[in-house]
């Protein structure tokens, strides 16, 4: 009770501002703040440099069945899901609170930048959290940490809760990417991308650990029409595990690691989309929402390193029912086909649930629920499932 009185207070507190038209992430998102790059823009120290300062307050009441394993509890995770005996939780959070900074000068063709942050930074509590620093150069090359060519980030789920479908593909990290238009509707990207590969398992007396000595390699065609935005997208990755047993020497294996990426944003009437996705690959498991396993390897029957298969779904629909009300609906799935040797508790599948009802209260001032659900299965077939309501204030700042 105490929480939802606070949440209360908090939705009270709000005042006023500048607004835009939905909950928006991804790339629509930014071209949201570039439209108030041009009605609200400022020049820097009388330059030709333009700015704007944008962001949103956002406030969060979590009220979990079953209290989240792990240290991250203000985003639900599939894969923190509890297998034994666990009581409820409820928190507030403004962690998922964002601040912006845009920059656009017309010199060498059209330059660009954008500085992005939240208060999310993973197990830390609400410290500041760079999601995006980049420049863009025109249409034709990005520099810096934003989304990964491989994220279809136009088509990406208006989910409250943070961090979105378990199946959905979803990175920020640094890329250095081109761009060339092959026609009015259809383009062509290509990037180099770090591959973040470090990590590590295991114990005293067997441990492994990956590295990789080159980016990753990414391409994608995108298409974008006025009622269908689709994407195709492929990645190419060198990974090495290094296994370490005991005294022994340590032994050194490189695995490729490959998948693609099929997505796809329907318009349906005159406010209506249908956003599905559809992704497979093996040795790719760090591009993932969600986790299934942390070195994205397993051992074959002769005891050899093998990239993990993994195949990843989602399917929303974000309706809109009247003017100030919307809802956001949808599943989503990340499972491994491999049958390699892994420890019985290691994860199989993930399965991910939400369906949301936001208000607009004032033009700078949003309301929402979400209602999430996942279920969790383990390599030895036992399942854990939870369910969470969130309840959101978010005040637009402009």
């Amino acid at each position: 009770m105490r929480i939802a009185a606070a949440f209360v207070l908090l939705l009270c507190a709000a005042g006023a501002a500048y607004g835009e038209d939905v909950m928006e992430r991804g790339a629509p998102a930014d071209r949201s703040l570039e439209e108030r790059l041009k009605e609200k823009a400022r020049s820097l120290f009388g330059s030709d440099i333009r700015y704007v300062l944008a962001g949103y307050l956002q406030a969060d009441a979590l009220f979990t069945r079953k209290e989240l394993a792990g240290e991250e509890k203000d985003t639900f995770l599939s894969s923190a899901i509890p297998f034994g005996a666990a009581g409820s939780d409820a928190r507030l959070g403004v962690r998922a609170s964002q601040f912006n900074a845009l920059f656009q000068t017309p010199s060498w063709g059209g330059v660009q930048g954008l500085v992005q942050a939240d208060l999310f930074a993973y197990e830390e509590g609400a410290r500041l959290n760079f999601t995006q620093v980049a420049v863009r150069f025109g249409e034709w090359l990005t520099v810096g940490k934003t989304y990964s060519t491989f994220m279809d980030d136009e088509n990406w789920p208006g989910t409250i809760d943070y961090n979105g479908p378990s199946g959905a593909v979803f990175a920020r990290q640094m890329v250095l990417r081109g761009s060339l238009p092959l026609g009015e509707k259809l383009r062509i990207e290509a990037a180099l991308e770090d591959p973040q590969a470090e990590a590590s398992a295991g114990g005293p007396n067997f441990s492994v650990a990956s590295s990789a000595e080159r980016p990753d390699f990414v391409a994608r065609l995108r298409f974008a029409g006025e009622r269908l935005n689709a994407q195709v997208a492929g990645l190419s990755r060198s990974v090495t595990y290094t296994a370490q047993a005991g005294p022994a020497a340590a032994a050194s294996r490189g695995i490729s690691g490959k998948a693609i990426n099929l997505s796809a944003g329907l318009k349906v009437g005159e406010e209506d989309r249908l956003l599905a996705q559809w992704n497979r690959g093996e040795g790719i498991s760090r591009y993932f929402n969600d986790g299934i396993s942390g070195l994205g390897a397993v051992f074959d029957a002769g005891g050899r390193l093998e990239p993990l298969e993994l195949t990843g779904l989602y399917l929303y629909y974000e309706r809109q029912w009247a003017a100030r009300w919307k809802s956001v609906v949808g599943v989503s799935e990340l499972r491994t086909d491999s049958e390699g040797l892994r420890p019985a508790g290691d994860l199989t599948r993930l399965r991910y649930a939400s369906a949301s009802l936001l208000h607009r209260l004032k033009p700078d001032l949003f309301v929402g629920a979400e209602l999430l659900w996942g279920k969790a299965t383990r390599q030895d077939g036992a399942e854990a499932g939870d369910s969470r309501l969130q309840l959101t204030a978010r005040y637009l700042i402009y």
